[in-house]
């Protein structure tokens, strides 16, 4: 007889049951079945994962810490140009000067050493918002609640400065809880500080240098980019030595279409039938060339007969896409189209392999000078390569994001058996790839495989960081690996 062990596992619970089979698996039974409950990793009143408030409170320090390092490279600088007599933590502490007052002064007035200091110090401090968002400009400022309160603010200032605006208000010079109209763009305040230096220039305030401007303009306002997500990414259970390819790839995209079409079935009375070699060929013919392909569309595309009928769709959602329920078969592959159609799109769909590798430039870095190394490295022309740029300030390739579970190269493979009508499985089979490989069956096999892995999981008492990263997932598999040594106790 065999033995099988099945596990359930959630955060709060393992469900098991042991099952027992002969040879033939003809018969069977259950031998032994039960649940492992253990306590939930959230708070007991809001139910929020103690993970998202670790995660809270670590960006908190972080911001924190940061601000730190800034304020004090920032009255390092201040002491090395005479404007302060030390760079100790309090060198910026003046009784009864008001710093919001110091900022609107220095338009019409000179300011002494201090008082630039002080208006310095104070934008330093509080140096406004800057999106890191790839897709958005600098002055995009839609989306969420604080940028629509940003937004708004920005209107009633009628060409205001923030400064001016803060003097000339209410009188409130900080946001209140929920409230966030009184958050500056980073892009203001820089403006800020450069029209502060004009006017101290002209002026003829000494203190007021174009190296101090610089420098302060540098340490100030420096942000970090987001890090690029390249390195996260799986390697492809086909192609070990590639990467997964981006979601919006153009071979992906093409692959996931043509896999679609070969699982159809055509009905013409009472036959049926799969799609033709030549049918296959005129569907993905101009492929790219509109992001949503519907039923409807694809009908036409292959010239099917009013009386035929896709089955498993009826008549009224043949308006559908045919890859995807809530998004588009080609949503990646029609933006390239549109904004490089024409000779710039007639070369690169004959280059696959540089349409995949935009695709995943584009989709897996976030900070816009790695995404234009990324693009030079593919060798695209200087006016592709910079239409692509420009149009990233936009929102144009804002569902550019998530992996294929596949490599492009994978993709590629496979392709010209599709076009013949193979089905997934049997595309896989005829590019030299187990199709039942790129399933997350060996998800924690570290290395050996069946059993040994299992030992390895097993002789362990802590769960390497290395192998499940979040913390609830790994409080969960502990349990679960104390339930499973409970079970193999008393069941071998």
């Amino acid at each position: 007889m065999k033995k099988i062990l099945g596990l359930d596992c959630g955060i709060a619970s393992v469900g098991w049951a042991v099952l027992e089979y002969d040879q033939a698996e003809t018969e069977g039974s259950i031998i032994a079945c039960g649940t492992r409950m253990f306590d939930t990793p959230e708070t007991d009143k809001e139910r929020r994962p103690k993970s998202e408030i670790r995660r809270e409170k670590r960006g908190q320090r972080r911001v924190i810490r940061r601000r730190k390092q800034r304020m004090n490279a920032v009255r390092q600088l201040m002491f090395e140009h005479g404007l302060l007599p030390d760079a100790k933590s309090d060198a910026l502490k003046f009784q009864g000067i008001d710093p919001w007052a110091v900022r609107a002064k220095a338009n019409q007035a000179i300011l002494s050493k201090e008082e630039l200091a002080i208006a310095l110090g104070h934008i330093a401090r509080h140096r406004g918002f800057k999106s890191n968002a790839k897709s958005q400009g600098e002055n995009d400022v839609e989306g969420s609640k604080m940028k629509k309160a940003m937004a708004l603010t920005r209107e009633k200032a009628e060409g205001k400065t923030f400064v001016q605006m803060i003097i000339h208000g209410e009188g409130r010079k900080r946001n209140k809880d929920g409230d966030y109209s009184h958050t500056p763009l980073r892009a203001e305040l820089d403006a800020e500080v450069r029209a502060l230096f004009r006017n101290q220039q002209r002026l003829q305030n000494k203190a007021a240098t174009i190296a101090l401007e610089t420098a302060f303009i540098d340490k100030a306002f420096f942000q970090r980019g987001l890090q690029d997500s390249e390195k996260l990414l799986a390697n492809c259970a086909f192609e070990p030595a590639e990467k997964r390819t981006a979601k919006r790839g153009y071979s992906f995209e093409l692959f996931r279409f043509l896999s679609r079409l070969n699982t159809f079935t055509i009905t013409q009375g009472r036959e049926g039938r799969r799609l033709t070699v030549e049918e296959l060929s005129d569907a993905a013919r101009d492929f790219g060339k509109t992001k949503k392909i519907s039923f409807k569309a694809l009908r036409k595309l292959i010239k099917l007969p009013d009386e035929a009928s896709f089955e498993g769709t009826k008549p009224d959602d043949e308006k559908n896409d045919v890859t995807s329920r809530h998004g588009a078969s080609a949503e990646g592959t029609g933006t390239l189209y549109t904004l490089l159609a024409g000779a710039a799109w007639d070369s690169l769909v004959k280059t696959p392999e540089k349409l995949d590798r935009i695709a995943e430039v584009i989709s897996f870095r976030a900070d816009l000078n790695n995404i234009r190394a990324g693009l030079e490295e593919i060798g695209l022309e200087a006016v592709v390569l910079d239409k692509l740029m420009e149009e990233l300030q936009f929102s144009t390739f804002n569902l550019f994001t998530g992996a294929g579970h596949i490599s492009a190269q994978a993709c590629r493979n496979m392709l010209p058996h599709l076009t013949q009508g193979l089905v997934y499985s049997q595309a896989a089979e005829k590019a030299g790839y187990d199709h039942t490989a790129s399933r997350e069956r060996n998800a924690f096999d570290v290395g050996v495989h069946g059993k040994e892995a299992l030992k390895k999981i097993l002789s362990n008492a802590v769960i390497d960081r290395s192998l499940v990263g979040s913390p609830i997932a790994r409080k969960a598999l502990i349990e679960a690996v104390k339930q499973v040594k409970a079970v193999v106790e008393v069941h071998g």
